[in-house]
């Protein structure tokens, strides 16, 4: 297992006008982010509209990425499905392509558990036993997830094969606490910051890395910004991540779900992608939001 203790970016899917990947502009944005000091790519995550691909679109994906990035940094893949067994043989087909590592999505039957869930414990050891490393992923239940109680969260956290926890409540407090909690544990993990609006602050609170669809965008400052940062420069971070901090908070704003095609935009404005489509029922930015991020990265440009 290698270490995953800086900038992961959750990469977002480009498509045609007929809304099939565009797998041109796919390559050439995996081989644009990865010329950074990345220490994984993450796809068929949330940030890429995992959810609105299909299977064979997921393992297409997987290989163009694998194909382009062979060894040189971990391939992690978002992994979940409608039952545990589709979830297991996915998996597999993903391990066999080549994921590194598997971002274990919060199933809808999560919400509503106990203190220590079995059901949510019992998911986790029958995915473990795939062989793959996991990630396991606490999400805000805006967008779908939960959040693990701590009876829970040590049980998982003991499971084998897991190895990293992407948080990601965009709570500061339940983040401290979630890495206060973690750090009592005698298994140690990595701790993965998926929280967008307090990126810089995630690492002075404990973070290891970044696990971020943000990361997306802006990729250069954002790994310079953690390993200012890690070595506790950090007036020089934060002053990094003041640069892009307005975007940042733009693309996160209410509502939240709408982060996709900003993020797409943003992409359009730099020359790497052709447009900012997403996938219904995910709807397309309207014109006056195009205008204001075109403005907001003409700001960036010109302050730099």
């Amino acid at each position: 297992m290698r270490k995953l203790n800086g900038l992961l970016p959750a990469i977002v899917i480009p498509f045609k006008e007929n809304f099939e990947i565009d797998e041109i502009t796919l390559r050439k944005y995996v081989e644009w982010i990865t010329q950074f000091d990345i220490k994984g790519i993450v796809i068929n995550s949330d940030c890429g509209e995992g959810h609105f691909l299909s299977h064979d679109e997921r393992k297409k994906t997987i290989k163009i990425v694998k194909e382009i990035i062979k060894d040189k940094i971990p391939l992690i893949s978002g992994l979940g499905g409608q039952t545990t067994k589709d979830v297991i043989d996915y998996g597999k087909e993903f391990k066999d392509l080549g994921v590194d590592y598997f971002l274990i999505f919060p199933h809808p039957s999560f919400r509503g558990g106990f203190e220590k869930d079995d059901l949510i414990i019992k998911y986790h050891e029958r995915i473990s036993k795939i062989g793959v490393g996991m990630i396991i992923f606490q999400l805000q239940s805006t967008l779908g997830g939960t959040f693990y109680h701590f009876d829970t969260l040590k049980e998982l956290v003991e499971i084998e094969n897991v190895v990293a926890i992407k948080e990601a409540t965009f709570d500061a407090l339940k983040f401290k606490e979630t890495v206060d909690f973690l750090n009592s544990l005698p298994k140690k993990i990595e701790i993965l910051t998926g929280n967008d609006n307090f990126i810089p602050e995630s690492f002075l609170l404990g973070a290891d890395g970044a696990l971020i669809g943000f990361g997306s965008i802006f990729t250069d400052i954002q790994v310079e910004m953690i390993e200012k940062i890690k070595v506790k420069k950090y007036e020089e971070g934060l002053s990094l991540f003041k640069k892009i901090e307005k975007i940042c908070i733009y693309c996160f704003k209410k509502p939240v779900r709408d982060y996709r095609a900003r993020i797409k935009e943003f992409l359009v404005c730099m020359g790497i992608f052709k447009n900012s489509f997403v996938r219904e029922p995910l709807l397309p930015l309207k014109d006056k939001e195009k205008k204001e991020i075109k403005d907001l990265y003409e700001e960036f440009k010109n302050a730099t």
